[in-house]
């Protein structure tokens, strides 16, 4: 009996050291982030305007884009740009667009679980959960 206790202490210690992660990895892991939302970001001024999009991504590869000299001309057009109340409602659009699209796939995961909840309850008593967004956060409970 003290083996089984041992191996599953020792199973968990391994599970928990290979769980934590590096700066390295952690740093990694946060590049990869900001680049994937810097895509989104382009990808829907993309989807109002290209050469706002063009000018957007060019912004993002260059820290020093409003400060350097040779940029004076390219900076002003990202800038005006930018600030058309066109542009703005059309990238608002193209964010709320892109919300509900991501809202609509999680209402159709949590609709296919609540089905297969209801397929297996004839093998055994579970109880059901309900997934609800109220102000914001989801919430589950039970039905």
């Amino acid at each position: 009996m003290q083996w089984r206790k041992n191996l599953v202490l020792s199973i968990m210690l391994v599970l928990m050291v290979v769980s934590c992660a590096t700066p390295e990895q952690k740093a990694a892991r946060a590049a990869a982030e900001k680049a994937a939302q810097q895509k989104l970001q382009v990808d829907l001024a993309a989807k109002c305007d290209a050469r706002t999009a063009e000018l957007m991504q060019a912004q993002m590869q260059n820290p020093a884009f409003f400060t350097d000299p040779k940029n004076v001309k390219i900076a002003e057009e990202y800038r005006q740009k930018v600030n058309l109340p066109i542009f703005q409602s059309c990238y608002k659009l193209a964010w709320d667009n892109y919300i509900n699209q991501i809202r609509v796939e999680q209402l159709q995961n949590w609709e296919m679980h609540r089905r297969w909840d209801d397929d297996m309850n004839w093998m055994m008593f579970r109880p059901r959960l309900c997934h609800d967004i109220i102000n914001g956060r989801t919430i589950v409970y039970r039905c």
